[in-house]
């Protein structure tokens, strides 16, 4: 089984949240972990508002991000999703971040990982598996 990995997924994980046994399962049986390359830039940014917060401090983000990228066995270039993402996210009326996250599930036969209760309907919807 393959699967994509959303950003809400992943920090479900790191910080032992409610869902994080239920995917850490998922991720334990998967063959192949995907992620579109935006995924570093936003765990990165979620991790510098956490600092900002003082919800951790930035050892602890430092050890957070080189966690959360190790858990992705391959990136996808945005560019080769670009036009594909563009034209969902214009047809389905949706963001095009979440759009990069669907098309690359939906390219690879992924099931994508998400805490996102709009995108898990939207793919629902359209035959892409997700929990």
């Amino acid at each position: 089984m393959t699967v994509v990995l959303d950003t809400s997924a992943a920090f479900e994980i790191a910080f032992n949240r409610p869902n994080a046994p239920y995917y850490k399962e998922i991720l334990q049986q998967a063959d192949k972990v995907l992620a579109p390359l935006l995924y570093d830039s936003e765990v990165t940014n979620v991790l510098w508002k956490y600092v900002k917060a003082d919800y951790i401090d930035e050892q602890n983000a430092q050890a957070t991000l080189v966690y959360l990228l190790q858990i992705v066995d391959a990136y996808t270039d945005c560019s080769d999703l670009d036009i594909e993402a563009l034209h969902e996210a214009i047809r389905l009326n949706h963001s095009v971040y979440d759009m990069y996250l669907f098309v690359l599930a939906r390219r690879n036969g992924a099931m994508l990982l998400t805490q996102d209760a709009k995108l898990k309907a939207l793919c629902i919807a359209n035959g892409v598996s997700v929990r």
